[in-house]
């Protein structure tokens, strides 16, 4: 993604990242990776940090800067990669029409990300080949095996 990105706090263990989305509502946005119980496996959240401190993933805040979320949760995948190069992480949308839109922006980008991340989807619990047009139920994303990673 070459879009520009929100700059974003990382957390000491490099699990919890946060940033402001700017607009008409300023909200504070948290990007989560949660171990899993399968090694070296993740699972991505972002939600909205509401007033009380609670997490809310499915509010929808329309504040025109969708493009930027994505290429700020695309840094913060870099970031987290850094710090768990053999990782994988996966993600859907809180929504099926939320996992819907991410699928459209990774096959919009997929060919800029390829040289970054492995992409795939995830369908029927089985991890498959990202395909532009397959609906998926989530996908994994990963390093590319070039990343130096074994």
């Amino acid at each position: 993604m070459n879009q520009s990105f929100y700059n974003f706090t990382i957390g000491a263990d490099a699990l919890r990242f946060t940033f402001i989305s700017e607009g008409p509502r300023p909200v504070e946005k948290v990007v989560l990776y949660t171990d899993t119980d399968w090694p070296d496996f993740y699972i991505l959240s972002l939600a909205d940090l509401e007033p009380d401190g609670e997490l809310n993933y499915l509010s929808a805040r329309n504040n025109g800067d969708l493009e930027r979320i994505m290429a700020t949760v695309a840094q913060t995948l870099l970031a987290f990669f850094a710090h768990y190069p053999a990782a994988q992480v996966a993600f859907a949308g809180s929504t099926p029409s939320r996992t819907r839109l991410y699928q459209i922006v990774l096959a919009r980008e997929l060919q800029a990300a390829s040289d970054k991340f492995v992409i795939s989807g995830l369908l029927n619990e089985a991890i498959v080949p990202f395909v532009t047009n397959q609906t998926c139920d989530g996908f994994v994303v990963s390093l590319p095996p070039s990343a130096g990673v074994s």
